[in-house]
Parts: C-alpha cells; sequence; structure tokens
C-alpha cells in the first residue's frame, strides 16, 4: 500500500469511527482541517476518504458548502426496508424449498456468529454477519441478480445502522435482532414460507421503526 493510499484509509477509519461513536452526528459538518489536525495529514487524502464516505452513504458532501455526516430522510428509511421486506420474502419463498440440514447448520451459525459481535460490541463484524444472514436465502436461490439486488440494499442499510443504531449502548438481553433472526432460522429450518415471510417483514420494520423512531405493529 503506497503513502498516500494508506494516509487515506488512516483519514477514512478516523471519520467512520467517529461517526459510529456517535462523535459525529447526523447533520454535522465535518470539516479538511478538523481531519488534518487529528491525524496530522495534509487534505488530499481526506479529499478522497471524503468521497468514499459519500459514496457510502455516510457524508453528503455539498459544493462550496463543506461535508456533513449525511442525514437521512424516514422516508427515505421506509422505502429501503419496504423494498427490503419484498425482495427478501422472494427470495425465502423461492430458497426454502431447496434447503437441507447442511443449510440450516451454515444460518445456525451465522447466529452464533452475530451473538458474539454483540457480546464483544464489534459493530463492524456484526454488520459483515446481519448482511450474510439476510442475503442467504438469495445466495441459494442461484438468482445472480436477486443477490446483488439484497446486497445493495443490505449496503445501504448499513450506512442507516452506522448513522442511527445504539449498538454500543445497548444491553445484549435487550438485543431485538437476536430473537429476531432467531424467529426466521426456525421458520427456515421447518421450511413454512408462511412464517418465514412473516418473520423477516416483522424484523425489517422492527428495525425501520427503531431507526426512525416509530411503533412497529408488526408481529
Amino acid at each position: 500500500m503506497t503513502n498516500k493510499k494508506r494516509n487515506e484509509e488512516l483519514a477514512y477509519e478516523k471519520v467512520k469511527r467517529a461517526i459510529m461513536l456517535r462523535r459525529l452526528l447526523p447533520g454535522q459538518r465535518v470539516t479538511e482541517e478538523w481531519v488534518s489536525q487529528e491525524i496530522n495529514m495534509s487534505r488530499t487524502p481526506i479529499r478522497a476518504a471524503f468521497k468514499r464516505l459519500g459514496n457510502e452513504g455516510l457524508l453528503e458532501v455539498i459544493p462550496n458548502r463543506g461535508a456533513f455526516v449525511y442525514n437521512p430522510s424516514d422516508q427515505e428509511l421506509s422505502d429501503v426496508f419496504h423494498l427490503r421486506v419484498v425482495l427478501e420474502g422472494y427470495a425465502a419463498k423461492l430458497a426454502l424449498p431447496t434447503v437441507t440440514d447442511e443449510h440450516v447448520h451454515e444460518l445456525e451459525q451465522l447466529l452464533d456468529q452475530e451473538k458474539k459481535a454483540y457480546e464483544e460490541k464489534d459493530f463492524e463484524e456484526f454488520m459483515r454477519v446481519n448482511g450474510l444472514i439476510h442475503s442467504y436465502p438469495a445466495t441459494l436461490t442461484g438468482n445472480k441478480f436477486l443477490l446483488q439486488e439484497v446486497e445493495t440494499l443490505n449496503q445501504w442499510s448499513d450506512g442507516y445502522l452506522i448513522l442511527k443504531d445504539e449498538f454500543y449502548t445497548i444491553p445484549i438481553e435487550e438485543v431485538k435482532s437476536i430473537p429476531e433472526h432467531l424467529r426466521i432460522l426456525n421458520a427456515f429450518r421447518e421450511k413454512d414460507i408462511e412464517e418465514m415471510t412473516r418473520a423477516i417483514e416483522a424484523h425489517l420494520l422492527s428495525t425501520l421503526y427503531d431507526l426512525t423512531g416509530q411503533q412497529s405493529v408488526f408481529q
């Protein structure tokens, strides 16, 4: 890795970590001067890092105004999560007839890894595993276009979690995704398409309402 790329990576991680730890909040301005002072480097790699963070939906770079921590609207979150309900439910319907004991075991392992990530407060690992859990049925369908769309929406959702989720402050016994994912796993194991689609919808909309501060009515 060149020194330029190393500095860009350092600047990227510095700002991303500050957002994840809520030291930078949605709507807050992030200046090149601040990053430059924090890590003692020139502004050129910082601009590249800002562009990368913008592509990931974490920063919004406005010409002649500067960079701001992205603040997605409730409507944007709603659009993404409702589309995920449709696509992940469709993937489940296609995948469940082909599920084997090995597939169940692999999904069980992913849920174990998710719980460990929560116990260790490893946000990056949680997001990695969470993405694999949600894309697993689409992977089993063999439909590369469906998988690509599911993964793209997962990546957008990762940005929302970084911006808004209270990962570091919620006690593990109050974490909703663990029992919600377990409900999905149980339906997956039983090849119960109706229950799995209901579980996927309930989980995704529960996450949406937590991020937007609304009350979920789905069970």
